[in-house]
């Protein structure tokens, strides 16, 4: 939280500036993750507030934001970290939680496999609504990566296990192109992998490699993928065979992008205890930063509707800590 409230920011204008949205709206939490559906829809969720996961959402841009699930015993004592929507579903996870809306919020599940329920789980994608997965750490220290896959919008969950998937100890971030091809990235080493079969097989991807953790990754579609990570941005533009990461910005902890020449990261500098959105136009020849405040930032997610002229929507959240302003 920042102020008071969980901070939100917004554009429409592909970056070049960006408003503070919720000031007054959005509780006293930290908003840890965000979604934007399209020009005027997005979900946010984040900490516990009042006993409960905080889950938000607008309909009119940004104007107005209301509270969902509060009360709900699936929201009861849960922390949320990620969100992701996709054909009215909505999906959100951290440790403990595969929470689950088919009906816009109004009522949620909590459809985690017991015997995960001790798991933290950082990354999430939904390809169609009824296909999802679900990433995060082992089950012990010397397990190797969680990902789960559903194909009944969480009714059940098979673990996948097959090729290189035993050698990662944990994704932070999934994404897929499609039903078959999709990518998970995490650490600890910098862990990039691919599956083209659903997520029954993994292959690690021939990446420039770093310090540190692969965060988020954000795949535009079969061929152009980008990866935030530590100590730079990664992507491919040929499916993973080849990798580039010129005069990215550190601390990237989300990305998103609209094709192989224009993206955008949140970044987190810890050591300064600021957030920065970076921006690239070329294919990351070469960043621009366009946002820096005093608080964390984690997560961008994007929209390719214009309003009202051809441009890009956008939402970042950021993730601030009580001690920050009280």
């Amino acid at each position: 939280s920042h102020n008071g409230h969980g901070a939100i920011y917004r554009t429409i204008n592909s970056g070049t500036t960006w408003v503070r949205q919720g000031s007054n709206q959005i509780a006293d939490a930290d908003v840890l993750g965000v979604f934007a559906v399209d020009a005027l829809t997005a979900w946010v969720v984040g900490s516990i507030n009042d006993g409960y996961a905080t889950i938000y959402n607008t309909v009119d841009g940004g104007q107005n934001w209301t509270r969902n699930g509060f009360g709900q015993p699936a929201l009861q004592g849960i922390n949320l970290g990620k969100v992701h929507v996709s054909s009215n579903n909505i999906w959100a996870v951290k440790e403990g939680a595969i929470l689950h809306s088919s009906d816009n919020g109004d009522s949620w599940t909590n459809c985690i496999p017991v015997e995960h329920t001790n798991i933290l789980l950082q990354g999430v994608f939904s390809i169609n609504g009824n296909t999802a997965w679900v990433s995060g750490g082992g089950i012990d220290t010397n397990d190797f990566a969680i990902m789960l896959k559903t194909t009944n919008a969480g009714q059940s969950w098979v673990r996948q296990t097959g090729g290189e998937i035993t050698n990662a100890n944990h994704f932070l971030g999934v994404s897929a192109a499609n039903t078959q091809i999709l990518w998970a990235v995490g650490g600890e080493g910098f862990l990039i992998y691919r599956s083209d079969d659903g997520g029954d097989s993994w292959t690690r991807q021939p990446s420039q490699g770093g310090l540190g953790d692969a965060n988020e990754v954000y795949a535009v579609d079969t061929q152009t993928v980008w990866v935030a990570c530590d100590n730079f941005i990664e992507w491919t533009n040929d499916g993973g065979s080849t990798w580039s990461n010129k005069n990215s910005p550190y601390y990237a902890m989300g990305v998103c992008a609209v094709n192989e020449q224009e993206a955008w990261s949140a970044v987190y500098d810890d050591l300064h205890n600021t957030g920065y959105v970076w921006h690239t136009s070329n294919g990351g020849e070469t960043w621009e930063e366009q946002l820096a405040i005093p608080t964390p930032l984690w997560t961008i997610s994007f929209a390719l509707d214009p309003i009202p002229e051809p441009a890009f929507l956008f939402f970042i959240f950021n993730l601030g800590f009580l001690i920050f302003w009280r």
